[in-house]
């Protein structure tokens, strides 16, 4: 049993116990009370009231910080119950104690072994079914009653002398201040970590202004005549180097910031010398007016598309960046620039300062794009969890390290881009969409998913339009994800995990976030004992937030929180799955 668990059980038994020394005081009659026990019999029941009320208090204060008011009222409520095994739970602690939380341990087995040494003495019925720890026996045998009471149904007996009984609340007296150092000493160490560990929100703010910022500069650079023909794609990616450390955070921050994006003409395509471009667009992060090289390409990317038809969704990694001219004229017309290069180069480039776009340049590239051929056919996720193609008679489902990936970088995308008009508030499985391939290992590139939204318009002042937000919440997009972590790790729609709970009563399913807020606390409180730890905490992290009224992304504590609570851990396991260090 893990230190959580066995300090659930001491927190259990100790009322009972205070119960049970009550319960033997007066069933003694007065002379043997006063031979035998001196009249200390009462004063050592209420040092051991106390000692439980100590005990109560100081695992409230370690376990306030790690888990929800809900979760810490049920576990108090119920010291005994599932939460308290909970290897969630027993990952943050000991995450949070860090090098004390052996120490910790080895003073939870110290009370464990005081209270079995009480409980030897106290003739109370245990639970024959329950043989692997007593206290869990007697705790079974004996529950309270419906007024929160502890009854007994046979006299108890107590024999134990009073220089034990002594020796024991003093030893049970010194483990409780041991485990309240425990809690002062990782409270005030807390404050000096959150000083000095890393702040991915602020990276992750500073990203989301670049993409805000290159959406409103590409919607202004249609000036042609066809450009309600033109529709703007930006590769999903998980950006993983954001989470680095060491020798890999000193590289990537050494490339800098970079999106790749597609642009897709449709429509009368006689109006259009073009019909699809894809472009590297370097963030000049100091302001510099000197173009900046394309950063390098990682091998595998994710994509985001925002079209009625998204380009294709491959990306080809450029070995070799063409000579720059010391100046790169402002573009005016995006799609004028576009039409310099087309012809000469599958990929080009830009350079972009957060205010204006310079470029084109061509970038040349090692990979064929013809080693790459795709179908223009696409299919959703909603399609492959439901209505898997079959190939070669076998169904076509996502392999488990797939799923892994791509919730990765969901997950990484949301916290990147939410709030921006690249990123749909409530985006759905039938949203995520992958492209057929015509030679590969897989026949879906399941590598580069898309997701599917609509581009805000700038409004007459120039400004970006405001989205509306569903259901009043600034968080429905982990409501979103939520639904998407769930989905992916299960590989079912949660259409289809509605269909299978209700039965053929089942209602018509309905998306919006009351019913999917609904499905998704029902599915992770059903199937919490089936969900790894990293997925479990990701999604009681978003459902958290969303029903937080006053928790918003745009804070960067709250950021923070959820860097740490929902892509830290995801990626770390993606990573364990494919047997990789994170660092």
């Amino acid at each position: 049993m893990s230190g959580v668990e066995v300090a659930g059980i001491a927190l259990a038994v100790l009322p009972l116990f205070v119960s049970a020394l009550e319960d033997y005081e007066r069933g003694l009659d007065p002379i043997k009370s006063f031979m035998r026990w001196e009249r200390e019999l009462p004063k050592y029941i209420r040092k051991l009231r106390n000692q439980h009320v100590h005990y109560e208090q100081t695992l409230r204060c370690l376990l306030e910080p790690i888990t929800t008011e809900f979760e810490l009222a049920e576990m108090l409520s119920e010291p005994n119950g599932q939460l308290w095994r909970n290897s969630g739970v027993s990952d943050r602690l000991e995450d949070r104690l860090q090098e004390a939380y052996k120490a910790y341990q080895n003073t939870i087995v110290d009370i464990d072994r005081i209270m079995k040494k009480i409980a030897a003495k106290l003739d109370l019925e245990r639970a024959a079914e329950l043989s692997r720890n007593d206290l869990e026996a007697i705790l079974a045998a004996n529950p309270k009653t419906r007024n929160n009471k502890f009854e007994f149904r046979k006299r108890v007996r107590f024999g134990m002398s009073k220089k034990t009984i002594k020796g024991l609340l003093e030893e049970l007296d010194e483990c409780n201040k041991e485990l309240e150092r425990f809690s002062d000493r990782s409270e005030k160490l807390e404050v000096n970590r959150r000083a000095t560990k890393p702040s991915f929100a602020a990276r992750l703010q500073q990203i989301q202004g670049y993409a805000q910022s290159l959406h409103a500069v590409l919607s202004s650079s249609w000036s042609c005549s066809c450009q309600s023909y033109h529709k703007t794609s930006l590769q999903l990616e998980p950006r993983g180097n954001i989470y680095a450390s060491g020798a890999k955070k000193a590289k990537s921050a050494a490339k800098g910031t970079s999106f790749i994006v597609s642009f897709s003409s449709a429509g009368d395509m006689n109006h259009q010398p073009w019909t699809w471009q894809e472009a590297v667009i370097r963030v000049e992060e100091d302001n510099d007016c000197e173009p900046v090289k394309p950063a390098l390409k990682p091998k595998m990317t994710k994509s985001v598309s925002f079209g009625e038809k998204p380009p294709p969704p491959y990306t080809p990694t450029p070995d070799l960046v063409t000579s720059l001219s010391p100046a790169l004229q402002e573009v005016n017309d995006l799609c004028a620039s576009i039409q310099q290069l087309h012809k000469s180069t599958s990929l080009i480039g830009f350079s972009f300062d957060s205010k204006r776009l310079r470029g084109v340049f061509p970038i040349a590239h090692q990979q064929d794009m013809k080693a790459m051929s795709l179908s223009r056919e696409i299919i959703t996720l909603d399609e492959l969890l439901k209505h898997p193609p079959l190939i070669n008679g076998k169904a076509l489902k996502l392999s488990k390290k797939e799923r892994y990936s791509l919730a990765v970088t969901l997950a990484s995308s949301t916290l990147q881009l939410n709030s921006t008009p690249w990123f749909p508030d409530e985006f759905k499985a039938k949203d995520i969409l992958f492209y057929w391939t015509l030679a590969g290992p897989r026949p879906i590139d399941i590598e580069h998913p898309y997701v599917r939204s609509e581009l805000v318009a700038l409004s007459e002042d120039g400004s970006l339009a405001q989205k509306p937000r569903g259901f009043g919440s600034k968080n429905t997009v982990l409501l979103a994800l939520a639904i998407a972590l769930l989905e992916l790790y299960f590989g079912v729609s949660a259409e289809e995990h509605q269909a299978a709970e209700q039965g053929p009563t089942a209602a018509p399913f309905d998306a919006n976030p009351l019913m999917l807020c609904t499905i998704a606390y029902d599915w992770t409180e059903t199937e919490k004992e089936n969900l790894s730890a990293a997925f479990l905490g990701a999604v009681r992290h978003c459902l958290r937030c969303f029903s937080d009224p006053g928790a918003s992304l745009q804070d960067s504590e709250f950021l923070q929180a959820a860097v740490e609570g929902i892509v830290l851990p995801l990626q770390d396991e993606l990573y364990q799955f494919l047997g990789k260090t994170a660092s």
